[in-house]
């Protein structure tokens, strides 16, 4: 008789083990979040906060119970209103639609409590929390004057530089020709009659005069195509700096499309909002 109630109880406890083992293995649990866990550089409009779950959430049924198991709070513990929402192609995800727009540069934390409900009826054992950082727009309003300044710098140098050239120009026109322009561009005839020389020397001389001056125009040439190219270098270098600091202050999504476009539901604080806008560029 006891060897069979000590049979028996064995029995039961491997029983409850066994079950807890089944129930934990069966519950609702979090598996991801976007933003992730502490990411930085969110938006401030327009924001929504997506809870991914390991079974379907999409029931509207449970919708405004789930809500009231979300919270989306400030530094100072504000809560942001949000609407709830659901893709069609995600169902084990809840979308929490923000009504209003963010502060710059602010941390928030959203808090998911146990008993969130699954659209099994299973619940969530533990609660879940997690924060993120919203983008600083000043730095973003910093590094569009910096872009600014540099692309003006750009654009006066390069104004001064084509004066500098005009002013060249007009002073090489205004001296006339130099003396040894003057020699090797002369009728060797009338030159030897003024210097009292021999028609073949004048001709050596005003050669040899044509002969320097090629070499000094090529070389001059040559140094001002290599200080062109230099400047062409140092233009290009600043052009690309400042494409990079643009680049990095832009925020950049992957695909562009409305929520209605993809199947989901926009919610109606949304479509007042837009309304109003659009009422408001009528007056």
């Amino acid at each position: 008789m006891k060897r069979k109630a000590a049979l028996t109880a064995v029995i039961l406890v491997l029983t409850m083990i066994f079950a807890q083992c089944a129930f934990a293995a069966g519950g609702l649990e979090i598996t991801g979040t976007v933003p992730s866990k502490g990411e930085k550089g969110k938006q401030l409009a327009n924001m929504a906060v997506k809870i991914i779950f390991n079974e379907d959430v999409s029931s509207a049924a449970n919708d405004q119970f789930n809500a009231g198991c979300i919270t989306i709070t400030d530094p100072e513990g504000v809560k942001q209103e949000f609407e709830i929402a659901h893709h069609p192609k995600y169902p084990n995800e809840i979308w929490c639609i923000l009504k209003g727009d963010l502060v710059t540069n602010t941390e928030y934390t959203v808090n998911v409590t146990a008993g969130i409900k699954a659209t099994s009826g299973n619940t969530l054992a533990s609660p879940y929390s997690f924060t993120f950082m919203t983008r600083n727009t000043k730095i973003d309003s910093t590094i569009s004057i910096i872009m600014t300044i540099g692309m003006m710098a750009i654009m006066m140098f390069a104004t001064t530089r084509a004066q500098s050239k005009q002013q060249e120009e007009k002073t090489v026109k205004g001296k006339g020709a130099s003396a040894p322009e003057k020699l090797a561009q002369a009728d060797p005839y009338r030159y030897a009659k003024e210097k009292g020389i021999s028609v073949q020397e004048a001709k050596e001389q005003i050669a040899k005069e044509k002969e320097k001056l090629e070499r000094k125009n090529a070389a001059g040439a040559k140094a001002r195509a290599k200080h062109d190219a230099q400047e062409a270098e140092r233009e290009a270098e600043i052009q690309k700096r400042l494409q990079e600091i643009h680049d990095a202050s832009v925020y950049k999504v992957k695909t562009v499309g409305s929520l209605a476009k993809h199947g989901g539901t926009i919610p109606k604080a949304v479509l007042k909002k837009q309304a109003a806008r659009r009422k408001a560029r009528k007056r």
